[in-house]
């Protein structure tokens, strides 16, 4: 049985899959409108980090062979998360996966609200013409 998604997975899946413009961040594969299931939100450590379910260090846009590939072979899934985020974030990540969070109902109100805007300024600045990758912050407070 897998971890429940609610109404922030879901945003913070488009955010990450709108700040990488709809494309893998492995292959290059492009989805446009329409086509757009084909994307996933691959979270590098898995969604029952609290802590980290929703930081965006903590995800990429990957298709679904990619995420397949990489989720089948953790050595080349850590190297090529390495090699995106380079070591001193990868090493930021590894200390945040071990603390320990709680999130009450106002912390996660928070975060739905941070992200909703977040994904409201990508929307913005894609429609004015930006095509390139469109970072948003983290919506906890680190």
């Amino acid at each position: 049985m897998g971890i429940k998604r609610d109404k922030i997975d879901d945003l913070f899946s488009k955010c990450v899959r709108e700040r990488a413009s709809w494309t893998c961040e492995v292959c290059g594969k492009y989805y446009p409108e329409g086509n757009r299931q084909g994307l996933h939100c691959s979270h590098f450590y898995s969604r029952r980090y609290k802590g980290l379910r929703y930081h965006p260090l903590n995800a990429a846009a990957h298709c679904f062979a990619c995420h397949q590939k990489l989720g089948g072979n953790p050595i080349d899934f850590n190297a090529w998360i390495e090699g995106h985020l380079g070591k001193v974030k990868t090493e930021a990540l590894r200390v945040m996966s071990s603390a320990i969070c709680k999130l009450t109902k106002a912390d996660r109100e928070d975060i739905y609200q941070n992200l909703k805007a977040s994904l409201e300024r990508m929307n913005f600045e894609r429609a004015a013409g930006d095509q390139g990758r469109l970072e948003f912050e983290s919506p906890y407070n680190d």
